[in-house]
């Protein structure tokens, strides 16, 4: 007979292995944008849409928050499983925090559909 998990500890590697990934890539992200805004900033507005219209810079930013969004998920989760015991307590919190996320995530698109747009 298999003993039964409790909490976030039946989630196993891969949710904590998807944790570390999207850490790394939020940490090289930072490091990399403060290093672009440091050696060369952009100067106004047309500058800044001009840095940010290219097509890698784009596309990181994408990624940014596609991770930024995934961690966000994968730590609450855990804390939720953890912590909120009453079921309709975790299904409540879990459902308020995708809604949150899934806005973040539709205003993250719209914000880079938009700039590509222009």
């Amino acid at each position: 007979m298999r003993p039964r998990t409790i909490g976030s500890a039946g989630s196993g590697f891969g949710e904590w292995l998807l944790q570390r990934l999207t850490a790394l890539y939020l940490t090289g992200f930072t490091f990399w944008l403060a290093w672009c805004l440091a050696v060369n900033p952009p100067a106004d507005y047309p500058a800044w849409t001009q840095w940010f219209g290219r097509g890698g810079v784009r596309l990181a930013f994408a990624l940014f928050y596609v991770s930024a969004l995934v961690h966000a998920w994968v730590g609450m989760r855990s804390v939720y499983l953890d912590y909120a015991k009453p079921l309709w307590v975790r299904a409540l919190v879990q459902l308020l925090t995708i809604i949150g996320l899934l806005a973040l995530g539709l205003w993250a698109a719209q914000i880079l559909l938009t700039e590509a747009v222009a």
